[in-house]
């Protein structure tokens, strides 16, 4: 999937959605267009963003504005398509269309790569580190998802799983434990958990009509939302616990176009918000309500997708846009990312976003 790089334009708020954000630092750097995906790191304001050019860049804060801290351009032969911080801070993770997975290491200051994770036949689209840190999950065009277990700076396949019959797009971890989910070119959603030592497919979710793109799990882990190329956001929930997400809302037409990422954050007063990136160069916000409540009334059926009938949304839950930032690149929107470390120096939750405009954005909840 690519697009051509339209000229760079100064972001501009609609009006009618004002979206409470505004942008504080333009980074270029990258020296192709195409810039996949940004990650921040869990112990500081450092972001780390992968491009077509094969490089992995970090970015910080430095006298009052942002500069590149680092470039690492030596590990992957092809475009890095993603990268994952371990939750110490001091590893990160990045897979490439090379077709592996590559685990960096700072040491005193400086990141050096310290393996290299091969096995997938073909280009490696996702990376992501566990909240336990002993985890890696990576997916890719092969339709596999593989999960490494790491120890002592060794990283050993625990799982290799094909349940997906197409393309695997993302893989994310709940945030509260090593579960696991996973989408695809097929349409489909996969939940992943380890049966003692092995791990399986726990179930599959239908609710897209075409490629999902992108997952996020809320910071509780009860909520999954999916983002995909029908433009469409699903929310499923698992109140009790037990891994048994089904849909509890939907929304149609968000973005113009495919909705290629999605990040679960925390709006004003605390409320859940989600945020999406799209190829119509648009960011999106959306308020998630949850457990309102289903009523007396029985909720619509819900459309064939995946070749079966589909579950009814269950009405605990709705979605609604309540922001919207029009020309927030100037082409495709490939990556946003919400920072979750706070700072003294830095007002607000932080939000990146990358784009086929080749720069990284960073902006600032407002208000």
């Amino acid at each position: 999937r690519h697009s051509a790089a339209a000229s760079l334009r100064t972001p501009t708020m609609d009006e009618s959605l004002a979206a409470p954000l505004e942008c504080v630092a333009t980074l270029r750097g990258h020296n192709e267009p195409c810039v996949w995906h940004v990650a921040w790191s869990p112990t500081s304001l450092t972001v780390a963003s992968c491009a077509a050019d094969r490089a992995i860049r970090l970015w910080a804060p430095q006298r009052g504005g942002w500069e590149c801290v680092a470039i690492l351009e030596d590990g992957h032969e092809r475009t890095v398509r993603r990268v994952s911080w371990a939750p110490c801070g001091t590893l990160f993770a990045s897979c490439s269309f090379d077709k592996t997975a590559m685990i960096w290491k700072c040491e005193n200051g400086e990141f050096d790569c310290i393996a290299s994770l091969e096995g997938h036949e073909s280009e490696v689209k996702s990376v992501a580190w566990s909240p336990s840190g002993e985890y890696i999950a990576t997916c890719g065009r092969d339709k596999s998802v593989w999960v490494w277990q790491a120890e002592d700076d060794e990283y050993e396949v625990a799982m290799v799983l094909n349940s997906h019959t197409q393309d695997v797009k993302d893989v994310v971890w709940q945030p509260n434990d090593d579960v696991l989910a996973s989408c695809s070119y097929d349409d489909t959603i996969k939940i992943i958990k380890q049966d003692d030592d092995d791990w399986r497919c726990h179930s599959t979710l239908c609710g897209h009509t075409s490629t999902v793109w992108g997952l996020a799990f809320s910071e509780d882990g009860r909520s999954l939302a999916s983002c995909s190329d029908d433009r469409s956001v699903v929310l499923w929930r698992d109140p009790e616990g037990c891994l048994a997400f089904r849909r509890a809302a939907s929304i149609a037409d968000v973005h113009d176009r495919a909705i290629y990422s999605i990040a679960w954050g925390k709006g004003r007063g605390g409320v859940e918000q989600l945020v999406t990136g799209g190829g119509d160069d648009a960011l999106c916000f959306l308020s998630v309500s949850l457990d309102i409540g289903g009523g007396e009334q029985a909720p619509p059926a819900a459309p064939a997708v995946c070749g079966v009938q589909a579950r009814p949304e269950d009405g605990t839950a709705s979605l609604r846009v309540v922001g919207r930032v029009p020309s927030a690149h100037g082409g495709d929107i490939n990556c946003v990312s919400w920072s979750t470390f706070s700072s003294d120096d830095q007002a607000g939750t932080l939000l990146a976003s990358a784009g086929d405009d080749g720069t990284i954005r960073i902006w600032r909840a407002v208000g």
